[in-house]
């Protein structure tokens, strides 16, 4: 391990390494092949908090500007938000003392939860070998098998993560009412779940009303979705939310320079993508590239940290 340290130390110096993580259910869900396992995860930690020096990501990008970055710095990220944080994620954090900002959809609080969390809801209760799906513009999806609605889900969630959101919310009712389930029974984050997390001390941050591409929305949504979501999470929390996260976060693809605009403009101080490669002191404090090393291994997760640090991430021109 020291000789992994030595290495990265080389390559990474001035450099912010931004994790990203998901759900982290307590086992590892075979429907959701890209989400860790508590144990898992909890592996992957250890592994990280070996090597790097983790600090609260607000901190770690005024240190990033001041040049003031310790040796190996590292930020850890949460987005979306899910139940299982409070018992689960927050709780293995807290027992290795370690620091991490979570990006939440508020939608979630007022009965409207991810648009994700409903497709997987329909794939786990259609009851019937094949899911039709003619309706929503795709071919029949067979769904007999855990590999079956595996593969079904990840087709449903490629297929519905670029509709524009109205298309988007008519397909999904139209798939409830068919299989005859109801948004009502998709679990969600509860503001009790939201207020446990930043009570015990980890930082919130905001990622949108309701998730959708910012690309696909037009203006007045954006601002909405970027805005009106800061000031519900302050609200519930009673303390500053200073910090964005881009829904599906590519740029050039899911968001522009005009929401990076808006993100300031609605008084966030940093935001973050999810394109591969790390922060130095010429990244802008909202395009901040994050990436999640998926191992398993820890030869090849230390071979996926390297590979990372020389990834060039994608920056938009941003507005004076």
């Amino acid at each position: 391990m020291n000789l992994m340290r030595d290495v990265l130390q080389v390559v990474a110096r001035g450099k912010l390494s931004v994790f990203l993580f998901h759900k982290v259910p307590p086992c590892a869900d075979p429907l959701l092949s890209g989400d860790l396992g508590e144990a898992q995860f909890s592996r992957l930690l250890d592994f990280i908090k070996e090597i790097f020096c983790v600090l609260p990501l607000g901190d770690a990008v005024q240190h990033l500007h001041a040049n003031t970055l310790p040796p190996l710095s590292a930020a850890l990220t949460f987005d979306d938000g899910y139940p299982e944080w409070r018992h689960g994620a927050a709780r293995v954090l807290e027992e290795k003392s370690l620091p991490a900002t979570f990006f939440i959809t508020t939608g979630q609080f007022f009965g409207r939860p991810m648009w994700n969390e409903r497709l997987a809801h329909i794939v786990r209760a259609c009851t019937e070998p094949v899911l039709d799906t003619k309706g929503i513009r795709l071919p029949p999806l067979p769904i007999q098998t855990s590999k079956d609605k595996a593969n079904a889900l990840h087709a449903l969630e490629f297929h519905f993560k670029y509709l524009p959101p109205i298309i988007r919310d008519e397909f999904l009712e139209q798939l409830e009412t068919q299989v005859g389930v109801s948004s009502s029974g998709v679990s969600a984050m509860s503001v009790d779940d939201l207020v446990a997390i930043s009570n015990r001390g980890f930082e919130i941050g905001a990622h949108t009303l309701e998730h959708p591409i910012l690309g696909l929305c037009d203006a007045d949504r954006a601002r909405k979705e970027i805005g009106q979501t800061r000031e519900i999470l302050e609200g519930l929390i009673n303390k500053p939310v200073t910090s964005f996260a881009y829904p599906n976060g590519h740029p050039g693809v899911d968001f522009s320079s005009q929401h990076i605009q808006m993100v300031k403009q609605a008084g966030y101080r940093y935001a973050v993508t999810t394109q591969w490669g790390v922060a130095d002191s010429k990244t802008s404090s909202y395009q901040i590239p994050r990436f999640t090393p998926w191992g398993p291994s820890r030869p090849k997760m230390a071979l996926q940290l390297i590979r990372n640090f020389y990834s060039q991430p994608e920056h938009l021109r941003e507005m004076a």
